[in-house]
């Protein structure tokens, strides 16, 4: 432990009783401790770095979200300079951890999930605090730096797959007509990171955790992320329940049909991000474990792309990179 951890943490806690144990979680610059307590609950202390600008806007976005009634952990101390933030122990058990357990037990979580983020999907954009900053919104640019990404970290480092100038221009112009239509749907604001290792379930109430890269963006991407999470399994029937309820809480002035269409199209562009940041990770960053969700988020990108009908050589390419990776 270094010198100014160890004043921070002093500050606060006093100088006797407390130990600090690392928390090996995510593929971030942010470090996590769990901080034991001998007379009253645990904290978490996290030092965040600043390769990733977002993390610069962790605790704003926390105030914000906990001011809209978003269920999000307490700071109880901050040091801005020094990257360091204590917060409340949610503890270990996150949605991803319930994953075994039968959906009649598993449902009501989601529910609530998606309760609580229609209250960022329908917050009044207008109404932002002048001075919270945010990631960078989504955009046409930034849809394709996704398709880059995932082309690059996924389709060509992963699958070892090398396109023809024909193919990529028939798949550069199929997701450029999807780029178009995520543009048309109303902005909202987003997590971006909606999956179930950043859901924590103490006391069986959910909480949103790792929510920096909050931004404007398509509230569809968000259900994506949760709904076709590669690091849970889903059935069919549990996903359409799911994309059901959301229609319900929202109640938009247009059909389920519709609905359900956006939500396959902007799964498939979450899962394109997905895809890329397991190579990108698990390859570049020498974090292999990273690898092992490939296989679930591949299937499910194949399983949306085939059902959207308008990303045909999406859906081929998914089974191209499917066949790559079959074992012998």
């Amino acid at each position: 432990m270094n010198k100014e951890i160890k004043k921070f943490l002093t500050e606060h806690l006093g100088t006797a009783g407390w130990e600090l144990n690392p928390i090996n979680k995510g593929g971030s610059d942010r470090s996590f401790f769990r901080v034991l307590l001998p007379d009253r609950p645990g904290l978490i202390f996290m030092h965040y770095g600043i390769d990733a600008a977002e993390n610069l806007c962790w605790a704003d976005i926390n105030n914000f979200l906990a001011g809209i009634n978003v269920a999000v952990p307490r700071i109880m101390a901050q040091d801005a300079d020094s990257h360091f933030i204590l917060m409340e122990d949610l503890g270990d058990i996150d949605l991803w951890s319930q994953r075994a357990l039968p959906w009649e037990q598993r449902r009501e979580h989601y529910f609530q999930v998606l309760r609580q983020i229609r209250k960022m999907h329908a917050f009044d954009l207008a109404r932002l605090p002048s001075g919270l900053k945010l990631a960078e919104s989504y955009g046409e640019e930034l849809y394709r730096w996704e398709h880059n990404y995932f082309l690059e970290n996924f389709v060509g480092a992963v699958c070892q797959l090398e396109l023809s100038p024909s193919y990529i221009k028939n798949l550069q112009k199929e997701l450029g007509s999807l780029i178009a239509r995520l543009l048309k749907i109303e902005p909202s604001l987003i997590h971006r990171d909606l999956q179930s290792q950043n859901i924590m379930l103490p006391n069986g109430r959910p909480y949103l955790i790792d929510f920096q890269g909050m931004r404007r963006g398509c509230l569809f991407y968000d259900l994506g992320s949760l709904i076709c999470d590669p690091y849970v399994t889903l059935a069919a029937a549990e996903q359409n329940e799911l994309v059901t309820f959301y229609y319900d809480l929202m109640q938009p002035s247009y059909s389920l049909y519709v609905f359900s269409n956006n939500f396959r199209e902007a799964a498939a562009q979450r899962l394109m991000q997905a895809l890329g940041a397991y190579g990108f990770l698990g390859l570049k960053k020498n974090k292999p474990a990273f690898l092992q969700h490939i296989d679930h988020g591949l299937r499910n990108l194949l399983a949306v792309a085939g059902s959207a009908e308008t990303l045909p050589v999406l859906r081929n390419l998914a089974g191209l990179c499917m066949q790559k990776l079959a074992p012998d």
